[in-house]
């Protein structure tokens, strides 16, 4: 026989398939995240097909975030989805139901990063709408 028994030829291609389609998902994560999974939220985050950069300042409150959106602050989700800690995501954004056509939503300008108790984070919309 040459090359092994066809169990182990299998199961060697079976492990090599795994890291292969392992490291795709890694680099397509950081791609679309700009960080690796596991890592917590960076300078740039991504959402709603758009990134968002951070330019330092002070964490704002959730009454100074409220008082200055047009339409409520709501969560969309864990950022980023496989980060660690977990921290959630906020943005003003209008549902599709209060608009005659378009998205499910529309993307706000600025999303709101909770790093700790009562303190958000703004990043503000790269390039234009």
């Amino acid at each position: 026989m040459r090359g092994g028994s066809f169990p182990g030829r299998a199961a060697a291609s079976a492990v090599a398939l795994i890291v292969i389609a392992a490291g795709g998902f890694a680099v397509w994560y950081r791609a679309a995240y700009n960080v690796w999974p596991g890592q917590q939220a960076s300078a740039r985050v991504h959402w709603c097909g758009r990134d968002y950069e951070s330019f330092g300042g002070s964490p704002q409150t959730w009454r100074q975030i409220s008082a200055q959106e047009p339409v409520p602050v709501r969560p969309v989700g864990p950022y980023p989805p496989l980060g660690w800690p977990h921290r959630e995501l906020f943005a003003a954004a209008v549902p599709a139901q209060r608009l005659a056509a378009g998205p499910p939503l529309v993307c706000a300008t600025v999303v709101y990063l909770r790093t700790g108790p009562d303190e958000y984070h703004a990043y503000s919309l790269e390039g234009g709408p």
